[in-house]
């Protein structure tokens, strides 16, 4: 037993939820996968994340060998890392749309073409949350998304 633990203080991260889903299973070509990321703290007490940047989580897209095939990295610095404060059951909804190309899941965002589209077969996303609490080190796992299948 830690310190934390003889004086009753949640580990970091306690009672927060993150989640990736798809609003489908199967895409024809060239439709459009609607991925929706979802983060909430239904703990009982308020928290503070620190984020290097604006960006809260990066999202990837993998494919059936886990390799990731596109993804919403951004490679903007900003000059003071951003503070968000989760209020008990309090509740954020991010929809990302797309396109079922290679390398950038939002090219506007990196002021990159959209790659070639990628093959046939089962994908997944997968979100990695960059917010950290204050005097902790550890991050929440990452989050899996369930499969689904483009034809």
């Amino acid at each position: 037993m830690d310190l934390d633990d003889l004086l009753g203080v949640p580990p970091p991260f306690a009672g927060f939820d993150l989640q990736v889903m798809v609003d489908r299973g199967v895409y024809a070509p060239g439709e459009t996968v609607r991925i929706t990321v979802t983060a909430a703290n239904q703990g009982d007490r308020f928290v503070e994340h620190h984020y290097p940047g604006w960006q809260r989580y990066e999202l990837t897209i993998h494919d059936e060998y886990h390799r990731s095939v596109a993804d919403d990295l951004i490679e903007r610095s900003a000059e003071h890392e951003a503070v968000d404060r989760w209020l008990p059951g309090q509740l954020a909804i991010w929809p990302t749309y797309w396109n079922q190309t290679r390398g950038p899941i939002v090219p506007a965002r990196v002021g990159a073409a959209p790659g070639p589209r990628v093959d046939p077969g089962r994908y997944r996303a997968r979100v990695t949350w960059l917010g950290r609490e204050p005097g902790h080190r550890e991050r929440p796992a990452e989050v899996i998304g369930p499969w689904f299948e483009l034809t």
